[in-house]
Protein backbone atom coordinates (compact mmCIF):
# COMPACT_ATOMS: atom_id res chain seq x y z
CA UNK A 1 0.00 0.00 0.00
CA UNK A 2 2.90 2.19 0.44
CA UNK A 3 4.37 2.33 -2.78
CA UNK A 4 0.75 2.59 -4.30
CA UNK A 5 -0.10 6.01 -2.97
CA UNK A 6 2.65 8.11 -4.23
CA UNK A 7 2.29 7.30 -7.82
CA UNK A 8 -0.30 10.13 -8.60
CA UNK A 9 2.35 13.28 -8.16
CA UNK A 10 4.92 11.63 -10.66
CA UNK A 11 1.88 10.81 -13.22
CA UNK A 12 0.39 14.17 -13.17
CA UNK A 13 3.78 15.82 -13.40
CA UNK A 14 4.95 13.90 -16.15
CA UNK A 15 0.89 14.63 -17.91
CA UNK A 16 1.24 18.13 -17.33
CA UNK A 17 5.29 18.09 -18.96
CA UNK A 18 3.66 16.74 -22.09
CA UNK A 19 1.15 19.03 -22.21
CA UNK A 20 3.24 21.61 -21.75
CA UNK A 21 5.35 20.46 -24.46
CA UNK A 22 2.25 19.89 -27.10
CA UNK A 23 1.46 23.29 -26.37
CA UNK A 24 4.41 25.21 -26.62
CA UNK A 25 4.78 22.96 -30.49
CA UNK A 26 1.41 23.87 -31.45
CA UNK A 27 2.14 27.64 -30.87
CA UNK A 28 5.30 27.40 -32.56
CA UNK A 29 3.54 26.17 -35.84
CA UNK A 30 1.21 28.68 -35.49
CA UNK A 31 3.35 31.53 -35.04
CA UNK A 32 5.57 29.79 -38.68
CA UNK A 33 2.42 29.92 -40.33
CA UNK A 34 1.42 33.41 -39.49
CA UNK A 35 4.83 34.59 -40.20
CA UNK A 36 4.81 32.71 -43.94
CA UNK A 37 1.86 34.36 -44.67
CA UNK A 38 2.84 37.75 -44.11
CA UNK A 39 5.46 37.47 -46.29
CA UNK A 40 3.95 35.66 -48.86
CA UNK A 41 1.10 38.91 -48.70
CA UNK A 42 3.92 41.49 -48.68
CA UNK A 43 5.35 40.07 -51.86
CA UNK A 44 2.52 39.68 -53.55
CA UNK A 45 1.63 43.10 -53.11
CA UNK A 46 5.22 44.18 -54.08
CA UNK A 47 5.04 42.48 -57.07
CA UNK A 48 1.49 43.76 -57.50
CA UNK A 49 2.79 47.40 -56.90
CA UNK A 50 5.90 46.85 -59.41
CA UNK A 51 3.33 45.71 -62.00
CA UNK A 52 1.40 48.21 -61.64
CA UNK A 53 4.37 50.84 -62.20
CA UNK A 54 5.69 48.82 -64.63
CA UNK A 55 2.52 49.22 -66.57
CA UNK A 56 2.06 52.93 -65.70
CA UNK A 57 5.94 53.53 -67.04
CA UNK A 58 5.20 51.61 -70.19
CA UNK A 59 1.96 53.19 -71.00
CA UNK A 60 3.40 57.16 -70.47
CA UNK A 61 6.31 56.45 -72.53
CA UNK A 62 4.47 54.35 -75.30
CA UNK A 63 4.60 57.18 -77.79
CA UNK A 64 7.80 59.28 -76.63
CA UNK A 65 11.43 59.19 -77.97
CA UNK A 66 14.78 58.07 -75.14
CA UNK A 67 15.28 62.07 -74.98
CA UNK A 68 11.68 62.96 -74.19
CA UNK A 69 11.21 59.92 -71.54
CA UNK A 70 9.40 61.27 -68.57
CA UNK A 71 10.22 58.48 -65.69
CA UNK A 72 8.60 59.64 -62.77
CA UNK A 73 10.80 59.43 -59.30
CA UNK A 74 7.95 57.98 -57.44
CA UNK A 75 4.43 56.81 -57.33
CA UNK A 76 2.37 56.87 -54.01
CA UNK A 77 -0.33 53.69 -53.48
CA UNK A 78 -2.07 52.94 -50.66
CA UNK A 79 0.00 50.14 -50.02
CA UNK A 80 3.24 51.57 -50.02
CA UNK A 81 5.78 53.69 -52.56
CA UNK A 82 7.48 53.04 -55.44
CA UNK A 83 11.17 54.76 -55.97
CA UNK A 84 11.94 54.74 -59.94
CA UNK A 85 15.81 55.27 -61.07
CA UNK A 86 17.08 55.75 -63.99
CA UNK A 87 19.67 53.48 -65.11
CA UNK A 88 22.19 53.05 -68.30
CA UNK A 89 20.23 52.83 -71.45
CA UNK A 90 16.53 52.01 -71.36
CA UNK A 91 17.09 49.91 -67.86
CA UNK A 92 15.13 51.46 -64.37
CA UNK A 93 15.30 50.29 -61.69
CA UNK A 94 12.28 50.34 -59.33
CA UNK A 95 12.27 49.65 -56.00
CA UNK A 96 8.90 49.05 -53.63
CA UNK A 97 8.68 49.64 -50.17
CA UNK A 98 5.34 49.20 -48.44
CA UNK A 99 3.91 50.49 -45.54
CA UNK A 100 5.09 47.93 -42.97
CA UNK A 101 8.86 48.48 -44.06
CA UNK A 102 8.77 45.43 -46.58
CA UNK A 103 10.43 45.78 -49.72
CA UNK A 104 12.07 44.49 -53.10
CA UNK A 105 13.52 46.03 -56.06
CA UNK A 106 13.32 45.34 -60.07
CA UNK A 107 14.24 46.17 -63.08
CA UNK A 108 11.78 47.79 -66.11
CA UNK A 109 13.18 48.02 -69.44
CA UNK A 110 11.18 50.46 -72.14
CA UNK A 111 11.10 50.34 -75.38
CA UNK A 112 11.34 54.09 -77.19
CA UNK A 113 10.41 55.65 -80.51
CA UNK A 114 13.96 55.79 -81.67
CA UNK A 115 14.93 52.71 -80.62
CA UNK A 116 12.80 50.28 -82.16
CA UNK A 117 15.02 50.16 -84.98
Amino acid sequence: MRNRSGAILPVTIFYLFLSQLFLTGVIQVYRNQMYLYQLTKNHYQAQTLLAYAEYWIQRKNAERTYEERDIPRALVFQAGKVNCAEGDGEAITVTVILADDYSESGEIRIVYLDKLN
